[in-house]
């Protein structure tokens, strides 16, 4: 079975004062979803379509929901059971009157032509301006990508729609190399062939929004919370641009070169790796997990192998003649083999270690997904 790539197409919406009813609706439909999550929890139903039997009809009379709507508030709510139950000590999902709603092609939402879009709510269909620039106007009139499912967002005020679009993923590219990536704080990537994507200008602003949010959280006023909760987003926006940037270039890098991309498997690393006290900030906030599922979605819609490498010990081996020892990494950028005397960055030797890894122990999966993993020990 085929398997399909997905993107997101983010529209704003003008409601040409349908407030209220989109309001009314978003609050019911949330309403729903939080009692629909509560039965199903309280009653040990995780099958979805016993779930529907269960709430179907009582949803649509307790909530006035019409049949779509109550559909999607049953189908919102197991997901969100589904996603919790595999958490430890997991409770009951909720959610709030400002929450998102769901919605299908052609029965809840339905592009009309002179940019409209035409609505589902509670009291019927409305019909809303979409506020488009050229981008969005190209990602939705191309045909080679299939409309699905959108979700109605309310954000600050301003109502978005967000329509999922699926194609069929291309083939995965033939591959007789791999480049190794190696992620970090100071340098947030470097790649195997020495490229390095500095985290310089990162590490400046992210201080000063650090500072900015410490001093407005030491005042403490209404409008100090609001300046916080502008400056969060704004925060937000640039490390989304900024691994945005870094994903599109290793994956355009690879596309070019016909090769595979080899990553650090950094789960868990919070809890494996301790670092000095000044460093926590960083190491917590930098959103590493957010760049790797960007190079990896990136990589699906180019048919480009991505790789997860154990990340154990690749700082600390010397490429050239395979000694591993801690002393070798003898500054944050300075790798100095113990035994053969070879220098080089410490960034761009643990990124040819990666590579290494990745080109001799290759493990493809037998579902032909385009993620694999690797673990590695020592390379001795």
């Amino acid at each position: 079975m085929k398997e399909n790539v997905i993107r997101t197409v983010c529209v704003k919406l003008d409601i040409n004062g349908h407030n209220a009813t989109l309001t009314d609706t978003m609050k019911m439909f949330n309403a729903a979803a939080s009692w629909i999550a509560q039965t199903c929890w309280d009653e040990n139903i995780t099958n979805t379509n016993t779930a529907h039997h269960r709430v179907y009809g009582e949803t649509r009379n307790r909530f006035g929901l019409l049949a779509q709507l109550a559909i999607h508030a049953r189908v919102k709510a197991m997901e969100a059971i589904a996603s919790v139950k595999k958490k430890k000590d997991a409770s009951c999902p909720q959610f709030g009157p400002c929450g998102s709603v769901r919605m299908d092609n052609h029965h809840s939402y339905t592009f009309k032509p002179l940019d409209q879009v035409s609505i589902l709510t509670a009291q019927g269909r409305v019909l809303c301006k979409m506020v488009m620039g050229e981008r969005q106007r190209t990602m939705l009139t191309d045909t080679e990508w299939e409309n699905g499912t959108a979700d109605l967002v309310w954000r600050q005020g301003v109502y978005y729609l967000h329509v999922t679009q699926s194609k069929e993923k291309p083939e995965e590219q033939e591959h007789n190399d791999v480049i190794g990536v190696d992620l970090g704080i100071v340098n947030i990537a470097t790649d195997s062939d020495g490229a390095q994507f500095t985290g310089e200008q990162v590490r400046t602003v992210r201080a000063r929004y650090k500072r900015q949010r410490e001093e407005l959280q030491k005042v403490n006023t209404p409008s100090a919370k609001r300046k916080l909760k502008k400056k969060s987003g704004k925060e937000h926006r640039f490390q989304s641009d900024v691994n945005h940037c870094i994903s599109k270039a290793l994956v355009t890098k690879a596309a070019v070169s016909r090769k595979a991309l080899a990553l650090e498997d950094l789960t868990g690393i919070r809890e494996r790796i301790t670092v000095r006290r000044e460093q926590r900030y960083e190491r917590h906030s930098w959103a590493f997990f957010q760049l790797r599922q960007f190079i990896s979605y990136k990589a699906d819609r180019e048919g480009i192998a991505v790789i997860l490498v154990d990340p154990a010990y690749t700082s600390q081996t010397c490429h050239m003649c395979g000694h591993c020892e801690k002393a070798n990494r003898r500054t944050q950028s300075e790798f100095s083999c113990q035994r053969c005397g070879f220098t080089m960055n410490a960034d761009a030797n643990a990124a040819i270690n990666i590579k290494t890894v990745a080109v001799n122990q290759p493990m493809v999966s037998p579902l032909g997904r385009c993620v694999v993993r690797v673990d590695t020990s020592p390379l001795l």
